[in-house]
């Protein structure tokens, strides 16, 4: 599956802008409504972009939906020439060159794995356990909502779940289905039923990625990020850990699988005692009552059982007893 979304800056020259107005017939700072106009169709509505000009220096940045742009959901290493040869043929068609693009900067990347839930029911409980995952995972904070600018109250956000930080990684998880409904959009079919989890690489992070701090510095340009060695590392260090293994099920099922197994009773106690403050106050409290050792300790107890931390809700409306994870093929990945 690979990429969904890439941004890209190339450093064009005042003559650059030119050429893109007469071929526009408008101002460059209104030249992505006049390029939709032109050609948005022709790129499938896959790019974005944005003309500036700072310190007598020119920059066209690019966005671009490969999934769109190629209108096939599983982008991998080898499209990139078809990809390179498309993003050519739009700097054609605004100034009449090419010579930028082996120079371009690649300024934010997301990573994305979807899966397929076809229940409407099941994907609205699914979203539900998942907002009890982990508050913060490294220096990314769970955000559930946002505030409303007018009237400053917060909205919980529905069908997605972020962990962000301000600049440099992002996880999000979501329903694509409900996300172009909300926007008024057509759904693809192959974004129909689907949660798509993504990693998005900002700035500061492929900037780090690029600098002698790296331990093995990666260019900031497209072409490296698309190795699927690469995609599967990111999703193994940064999604993963927030979404943990195991299969989702009631208190009362996982109670049952604990005690009519041959663990030790002091580990059937701390589980059991584990899973009822989880179900009342989270993982996330949970995990500063204990110290790490016992905190580790349950998270591989309950691995060994394939018993998610997180529980499905008692009183949540028609739930099954079980869940299976999502996930659980890509965890399968890195057996």
């Amino acid at each position: 599956m690979m990429i969904h979304t890439a941004e890209l800056t190339f450093h064009i020259e005042k003559n650059d802008i030119i050429t893109l107005e007469e071929n526009l017939g408008d101002n460059y700072k209104k030249a992505n409504d006049q390029f939709q106009l032109l050609y948005g169709a022709y790129f499938n509505n896959a790019y974005t972009i944005q003309v500036t000009e700072k310190f007598g220096k020119c920059y066209l940045s690019l966005f671009v939906d490969a999934v769109r742009l190629l209108g096939k959901p599983d982008i991998l290493k080898e499209d990139y020439p078809l990809i390179k040869r498309r993003i050519m043929e739009l700097l054609m068609l605004l100034i009449g060159h090419t010579e930028c693009y082996e120079n371009h900067t690649l300024k934010r990347l997301d990573y994305r794995y979807d899966i397929i839930i076809e229940d409407s029911h099941i994907r609205q409980l699914y979203f539900h356990i998942i907002g009890k995952h982990i508050n913060q995972y490294r220096k990314q904070i769970k955000r559930k909502g946002e505030k409303d600018k007018l009237t400053g109250k917060m909205i919980k956000y529905k069908t997605t779940v972020y962990h962000s930080t301000e600049k440099s990684i992002s996880v999000c998880c979501y329903d694509k289905s409900a996300e172009r409904e909300a926007k008024g959009c057509a759904i693809e079919s192959y974004e129909r039923n689907v949660i798509r989890f993504e990693v998005r690489l900002r700035y500061e992070h492929l900037r780090y990625r690029a600098s002698k701090r790296c331990k093995n510095p990666l260019p900031m340009q497209l072409a490296y990020y698309l190795k699927e060695t690469l995609y599967y590392e990111y999703l193994h260090k940064y999604l993963l850990p927030i979404y943990p293994q195991g299969d989702y099920y009631t208190f009362s099922q996982a109670e049952r699988m604990i005690c009519a197994s041959h663990i030790p009773p002091d580990n059937k106690e701390l589980l059991i005692n584990a899973l009822r403050k989880i179900s009342t106050y989270g993982l996330s409290t949970l995990k500063k009552q204990l110290t790490p050792y016992k905190y580790n300790k349950v998270l591989q107890l309950l691995r060994g059982f394939s018993i998610n931390p997180i529980l499905i809700p008692k009183n949540y409306p028609n739930a099954p007893k079980k869940l299976e994870n999502p996930l659980n093929a890509l965890y399968a990945k890195y057996e």
